[in-house]
């Protein structure tokens, strides 16, 4: 919430559809059904922060900003959401709203169930948005850098609370209401309304604006006092349209393509939702219903009914009557290959075949079975094979290159590191490549699952990186290099635990460092050259190839580490065990340069989302460095012992 005045017309927008939708309940006690298949239903698009989108994607993203993850009850996000749109006192009891510190409910007077960190259903939150709302007022008005994390949750709870009542909202226009009840029967007549019904829609009245209008004009010379109950009741229903139009607006389920003109008369494209198009109508003396809002009507109803078929045939009719409307504006082929990619979660599926690969390894190294390591490495082989296929499907969505946000950094990241771990098995067979490889994906696949919890992974490139030639260029070689030095700190642990326990293995020992070196040396090619590239294209779009940016200064660091320990190692400085310590520190120096310019938030390159990683990564750095001086005393203590031991041997003591 960035203005101060926002939470209040929220609150009140909010409330209004509380009360309206708790009249609906009342109205409509039964709880409806719904249709089996969705299969048509999730590739309808949807325009959400100037991308368009599968609403199968939509559902997730909403369903994991709400819950933290992608399913609910096992079952695809998109069967959650349409609950929430076309039934949504179904919806009140889901529990998908995750509250990760049990103050927050203590905050506003909601009671606690048995878990600290807990999901909670809307029907249990409601008691709480009376006093929800004056603490997000409040917290609001409170400079980001300087709010408590209480506060934040309460903001970000508040949020969520909100965008959910506006789902629930989206198709109100089009369910009978008793704020538009008819009693008298001239009034039926007047309007041309069917006499089997009380309760009329927003839609219904909406159609016969004209008529309400001609009555309306009538009444202007005519004495209050001499009204009919006919013309009373036109007249406030009349008003109690304006009303509607006025609290129902920008709701979030933009799925109508439009052309609007700028001041500069230059056309402009604009999603608009149902309600949208349904208020345009009722305050548009000229505007006619579109046939589609009658389909949206229709699939409405028929998901209430549990109608298949009918809920098939208007959907498909919807979408096809968009797709005509927006012409070349949509790629129905890359909404298709999207919704494909979201039942493929080809990430989701990749990181328990690395998880599995190291569990098997450990267990070969436990039970010295060799069948097991074999296992291991298919599995490592099977998820690099999904790993690979999910970014270049991506890439195939999109038609950008791979990296183009933070989030597809880690999946790149997690690629290139599998495969160079790959790549080491292959020549050493030492398991090495197996255990790292693994790891590394697994570890990377995790941090990227937390990240995709932020928002849209495929969003909209700032314009910065609007470039397909340079992301290609510099981010991804820049990437590789990261990987590099990644992977080789991930093998210099294992070097420095092998020196410890397994001091005399020389030919173990050789393998391993040969990996820590090689590795290292890929790594700091490719940031060198990313670097480099990086410069070039910075000269083009700011005009200078260096300009001291954080994120250059990150680079810049990673690079004169890795030369440092090369340097080093080359003038007998360091040996083995002092280049693998210092490839563990060369994670260090990446990490920092990955999201130390988005925790500063300055910089041309400030442009990821890193919201509450600043502990976890103080804690990382913290691990490592402890690592490292452990690590130390431990060799320097073996080797004294050592050293005695030999000189006992030679004395005979």
């Amino acid at each position: 919430m960035n203005s101060k005045n926002k939470p209040t017309s929220i609150w009140l927008t909010v409330m209004l559809v509380m009360g309206l939708g708790l009249l609906v309940s009342a109205g409509n006690p039964m709880l409806y059904g719904q249709v089996d298949s969705l299969e048509n239903f999730r590739r309808l698009v949807i325009m959400e922060n100037g991308r368009k989108k599968p609403l199968d994607t939509y559902a997730e993203n909403i369903l994991k900003q709400f819950s933290g993850r992608s399913q609910f009850q096992k079952k695809p996000a998109i069967q959650w959401l349409a609950r929430v749109l076309f039934t949504p006192e179904n919806s009140y009891d889901d529990k998908v709203f995750l509250i990760t510190n049990p103050e927050v409910l203590d905050s506003i007077g909601v009671e606690r169930q048995g878990k600290a960190r807990d999901r909670y259903g809307f029907s249990q939150l409601r008691q709480g948005l009376v006093k929800l709302r004056q603490l997000a007022v409040r917290a609001s008005r409170i400079q980001d850098k300087d709010r408590s994390f209480i506060e934040n949750e309460i903001i970000a709870l508040y949020n969520k609370l909100y965008i959910y009542q506006q789902l629930t909202a989206s198709f109100d226009f089009l369910l009978p209401h008793p704020n538009f009840a008819v009693t008298a029967e001239e009034t039926r007549s007047i309007l041309e309304l069917p006499g089997d019904k009380k309760h009329f829609s927003y839609l219904d009245l909406a159609e016969r604006k004209s008529k309400i209008r001609e009555v309306m004009t009538s009444l202007r010379d005519k004495n209050q006092d001499e009204w009919t109950a006919a013309e009373k009741e036109i007249v406030g229903l009349s008003q109690r349209l304006k009303h509607w139009a006025r609290f129902y607006g920008e709701l979030p389920l933009t799925v109508i393509p439009s052309v609007v003109k700028d001041k500069e008369t230059e056309k402009e494209e604009k999603w608009l939702s149902p309600w949208d198009i349904a208020k345009s109508i009722s305050l548009d003396p000229n505007a006619a219903v579109p046939n589609y809002l009658f389909l949206v009507r229709d699939f409405v109803y028929a998901f209430k009914n549990g109608d298949q078929a009918a809920f098939d045939t208007a959907v498909t009719g919807f979408n096809r009557s968009i797709l005509e409307q927006a012409g070349d504006r949509i790629r129905p082929k890359a909404i298709s290959r999207e919704v494909f990619y979201n039942k493929v979660d080809p990430f989701y599926k990749a990181k328990f075949f690395y998880g599995f690969s190291v569990l098997f390894l450990l267990l070969s190294f436990l039970v010295l079975q060799k069948w097991l390591y074999r296992f291991a490495f298919v599995l490592l082989l099977a998820g690099f094979g999904l790993h690979l296929f999910g970014m270049v499907w991506r890439m195939y969505i999109r038609l950008r290159p791979p990296v183009t946000n933070l989030y597809e950094t880690f999946l790149f990241t997690g690629l290139i590191a599998v495969l160079l771990g790959l790549i080491l098995e292959f020549f050493k067979k030492k398991y090495l490549g197996v255990a790292t490889g693994g790891l590394a994906g697994l570890v990377m696949l995790m941090i990227a699952g937390k990240y995709a919890l932020e928002g849209d992974t495929m969003g909209m490139l700032v314009a910065v990186l609007d470039s397909n030639f340079w992301l290609a260029a510099h981010v991804t070689t820049i990437i590789l290099g990261y990987a590099g030095v990644l992977l080789s700190g991930f093998i210099g642990h294992v070097y420095v635990i092998q020196r410890i326990f397994k001091p005399h293995k020389e030919e173990l020992l050789k393998n391993t460092f040969q990996g820590v070196y090689s590795i290292q040396a890929f790594g700091i090619i490719f940031t060198f050259l990313g670097t480099v590239l990086g410069g070039i294209w910075a000269d083009q779009s700011w005009g200078r190839f260096w300009g001291w940016d954080p994120k250059e200064n990150g680079a810049l660091l990673i690079l004169l580490w890795s030369a440092i320990l090369f340097h080093a190692r080359l003038a007998g400085w360091i040996k083995e065990i002092g280049f693998a310590l210092g490839s563990v520190i060369g994670i260090i120096a990446v990490v920092l340069a990955w999201f130390g310019v988005n925790l500063l938030g300055v910089g041309l390159h400030s442009y990821g989302f890193t919201s509450g990683v600043a502990n976890a990564l103080f804690i990382f750095i913290a691990f490592e460095l402890l690592f490292v001086v452990i690590t130390l005393m431990v060799l320097k203590t073996g080797a004294r012992l050592g050293s005695t031991e030999k000189m006992a041997a030679k004395y005979d003591v």
